[in-house]
């Protein structure tokens, strides 16, 4: 590919220029040569490492974990990246596992309000508990606060 500048490299990686310059920022991209009138000059190995990090940010991986992966592989050492992002994987899953295990309680918790609200109808005025427009959705009751000035959200 050679030298090229930062809009032929996020065009050819599929990422806006702003994001070039962001993981430059964060240290996920060094800082490329520069030609003589300013430009940036980025390399094979750049748009390598460009690649790399946009698919492990697509797969969910932190920025964080992207810095620790970066020198495991560092665009030769594919055996052991390929271990390594195996691992990230796992880790990644079973996060989702448990996200969505919480959005199914969530989903749940939704229905059991909506149920709540659709069965009772509203009084005249708001009961102080709020339990005639926002119930809880835990079961657990109630819990009174005073509606007064100093509650309230500026």
């Amino acid at each position: 590919m050679g030298p090229v500048r930062i809009s032929q490299l996020a065009a050819e990686v599929g990422v806006p220029t702003s994001t070039v310059r962001y993981y430059e920022r964060v240290g996920l991209l060094g800082l490329p040569d520069r030609t003589a009138t300013g430009y940036r000059d980025y390399s094979d190995g750049d748009a390598a490492r460009l690649l790399f990090i946009t698919r492990a940010r697509h797969l969910g991986l932190s920025c964080d974990q992207i810095v620790e992966l970066l020198p495991v592989w560092d665009g030769v050492n594919c055996s052991a990246a390929h271990q390594a992002v195996l691992q990230l994987l796992d880790e990644k899953q079973a996060e989702v596992a448990e996200r969505i295990a919480e959005l199914r309680q969530f989903a749940r918790d939704i229905d059991e309000v909506r149920g709540t609200l659709v069965a009772t109808p509203p009084p005249e005025a708001c009961r102080s508990d709020l339990s005639c427009c926002m119930p809880e959705a835990d079961g657990s009751g109630p819990v009174p606060v005073p509606l007064t000035p100093t509650n309230r959200r500026p």
